[in-house]
């Protein structure tokens, strides 16, 4: 920690404090709301594989979003972004749970009526279709060719989900977020929170 920043324990017990009170993600939609594009919603996820020092939580590794995938122990990271490619919200889970499971709450959430709902085949479910037309919005998902009737989709405006992709580019440019450093649960949501921020304000 740099000297200019005082003690690093004061500074630690800030951060903690702050991150349990919501007071990252209070800043991520009081910032987000004003100047967001609904045009579109767009959601996928990525994974952040976890150090070595982090992966022995107090609680379990299950009860702080850490899971084994087929290459390591990850967290992976559900995340909305908005027409532009802007992170809206984000839910944390093991690498092992699927996205699907994670879909309707992030849609809930960011979705506004009449935006057009893009996501990749991952995604791809009558359940989902009817949920965004239940939310007012329009599905735009990629049909997984394994489908028996492929429901029809604008090929054109999924070429936007590129955005999503980009942003998380820009989100592991990170340290702290293409590597999962923190043990708990509240302290690598606000650091991914901050790095949300951080995109906004356009470091």
């Amino acid at each position: 920690m740099p000297v200019c920043f005082g003690k690093w324990k004061s500074v630690y017990a800030y951060f903690r404090r702050w991150a349990s009170s919501g007071l990252w993600t209070s800043l991520l939609a009081r910032i987000s709301e004003p100047q967001r594009d609904d045009e579109y919603l767009m959601i996928d996820s990525t994974s952040s594989r976890v150090h070595q020092h982090a992966a022995g939580p107090v609680g379990g590794q299950l009860a702080h979003a850490m899971g084994r995938s087929k290459a390591s122990l990850s967290t992976k990271i559900h995340l909305a972004c908005d027409a532009l490619g802007y992170p809206l919200g984000f839910i944390l889970t093991g690498a092992n749970v699927s996205d699907f499971d994670q879909c309707k709450p992030l849609l809930k959430a960011h979705l506004q009526p009449q935006s057009f709902a893009i996501m990749d085949k991952g995604y791809d479910s009558d359940a989902i279709r009817a949920y965004v037309n239940q939310l007012g919005g329009v599905a735009v998902i990629a049909v997984n060719s394994s489908r028996n009737q492929k429901p029809a989709f604008d090929e054109h405006l999924y070429r936007e989900r590129h955005r999503i992709e980009n942003l998380f580019s820009r989100l592991k440019s990170f340290r702290r977020i293409a590597t999962r450093y923190e043990k708990l649960h509240v302290t690598f949501a606000a650091m991914v929170t901050l790095a949300c921020l951080l995109i906004w304000l356009k470091y």
